[in-house]
Order: structure tokens, then C-alpha cells, then sequence
């Protein structure tokens, strides 16, 4: 299987990937706190339109729509880790604060 790397940038200091394998499947890939954040979507190509398995079976409007989708994806996935980080801090913090003034 083919893979191409349709677009790789830095969101707040994380590195991201968005990537095309095969001819209709799509991933993005973060690294945030040395762990792999991802997922994939499978754009299946309808029975129906079978002239489009000779060539890529994407347009590049389709691409660029798919690159949009991951991209706010991936970027939504990086806000919510480091929401629920800053969560954990919090309630950390009020616990000590609990144990402190009993």
C-alpha cells in the first residue's frame, strides 16, 4: 500500500501528520506527551462507481476536504488532552488544599 503525506505541522508544540493510504484512507497521527494520538477514516468508494478505481479515487477537492477534517480532528484531540491535563491539576490541587485545611 501506498502511503503520501498530505500535510505535517506543529499545533502547540505537538507534531501532527495527516497522511493518505492506499488509494481511500485517511489518518492523522500527534505526538503529545511522547504518547501517538491518531485515527483513521476509510473513504470507501461506492459499487456503483467503479471507473474510479483505474485512477486515484479521490478528487483533490475530496483530499482537501479530508485534510480540513483531520486536521480540526487532530487539533480537537490535542485541546481535549490538554484540557483534561489541566482538569487533573486542578482537582490535584484542590485535594491538597483539602488535606491541608482539615
Amino acid at each position: 500500500m501506498k502511503t503520501k503525506i498530505l500535510k505535517q505541522y506543529q499545533f502547540e508544540g505537538c507534531p501532527v501528520i495527516i497522511r493518505q493510504i492506499g488509494k481511500g484512507m485517511f489518518e492523522y497521527l500527534l505526538v503529545y506527551e511522547n504518547q501517538f494520538y491518531g485515527t483513521f477514516i476509510d473513504d470507501q468508494i461506492p459499487w456503483w462507481n467503479p471507473k474510479r478505481f483505474k485512477k486515484e479515487p479521490c478528487t483533490a477537492n475530496e483530499i482537501n476536504a479530508m485534510i480540513h477534517f483531520l486536521q480540526k480532528a487532530a487539533e480537537t484531540t490535542l485541546d481535549t488532552l490538554k484540557h483534561k491535563k489541566e482538569n487533573e491539576k486542578r482537582n490535584n490541587n484542590k485535594d491538597k488544599k483539602n488535606i491541608l485545611h482539615k
